[in-house]
């Protein structure tokens, strides 16, 4: 801070002098004012996961607009095992920058919860120490009953098509498609499938959109993605056949409904439990 000091000058002054002298500029670079630190907001959920050092446990840190249930529903998960692993009551609120276990804990205990369905977590995120054990049984073991494919009965649920057009993206998710394409027409009404709950509407989940996602009862939701509008809430109860939407664009750019069913958190194919359409 002190420049072009004669050093002659500054050697004769004395030494307490010099002393103090330095100790002010010290104080004043400690008093300076530390450098400005860069902050980036998150305001959307992918399948990007971050790790505790300690243990290696999956986690999601709960953004701005997040919900348990499109956290569970982004890492195909059952949104009630999440919710017990983290010891969460309410799923419909989240705090910011709460952390989000989506593995077993190792201290809980392997066995089934009333009304929820079996643990869904995926094998990539669950650690050798974390699997599942069988529970444990005298019974002798019995091989197993085949089953006749006409004996094979499809849902009881009566699910209903969400909006009138062509399949044109069969289910396949070893390719990546988790539920059906439909082809629409741009503002047509998007109607729920079934009767149920709303537990996510927004665009924060990458890759679908303005979306929607009903919840049926603790086994069974699905999901409407490409809205071009929503009309419905949070928390909302609608009938089936409600409109809740509109056909928008998809990524293809095609007018078009993105529609899926999970049950436990995992996709299945919808043409199994819509009504068989017959041309």
């Amino acid at each position: 801070m002190i420049e072009h000091v004669n050093l002659r000058y500054w050697a004769g002054i004395h030494p307490f002098v010099q002393y103090g002298t330095l100790l002010f500029a010290l104080m004043l670079g400690a008093c300076s004012p530390p450098p400005r630190v860069a902050v980036h907001d998150r305001h959307t959920i992918d399948s990007r996961l971050e790790t505790e050092k300690i243990g290696g446990s999956h986690i999601r840190i709960a953004q701005p607009g997040d919900t348990l249930h499109a956290i569970a529903f982004a890492n195909g998960l059952n949104v009630n095992d999440v919710a017990a692993w983290n010891g969460v009551s309410d799923t419909s609120k989240l705090a910011v920058g709460q952390r989000i276990r989506l593995t077993v804990p190792l201290n809980m205990p392997d066995t089934p919860r009333t009304g929820a369905g079996k643990t869904t977590a995926s094998a990539g995120a669950v650690k050798s120490g974390e699997r599942h054990r069988p529970p444990a049984s005298n019974a002798p073991l019995r091989p197993p009953r085949e089953v006749k494919a006409s004996a094979v009965q499809r849902p009881t649920l009566s699910w209903s098509w969400p909006i009138d057009g062509r399949v044109i993206t069969q289910f396949n998710p070893g390719a990546g498609r988790q539920g059906i394409d439909i082809q629409g027409v741009s503002g047509q009404a998007v109607k729920a499938a079934l009767a149920g709950e709303v537990v996510y509407v927004g665009n924060g989940l990458k890759g679908y959109g303005n979306l929607v996602i009903i919840k049926h009862d603790v086994n069974f939701l699905s999901a409407y993605a490409h809205n071009q509008e929503t009309f419905v809430q949070e928390g909302q109860q609608v009938k089936g056949l409600f409109r809740i939407g509109s056909v928008g664009r998809d990524r293809q750019q095609r007018d078009a409904l993105h529609f899926q069913i999970r049950k436990d958190g995992q996709p299945v194919n919808p043409l199994k439990y819509l009504p068989v359409r017959r041309n």
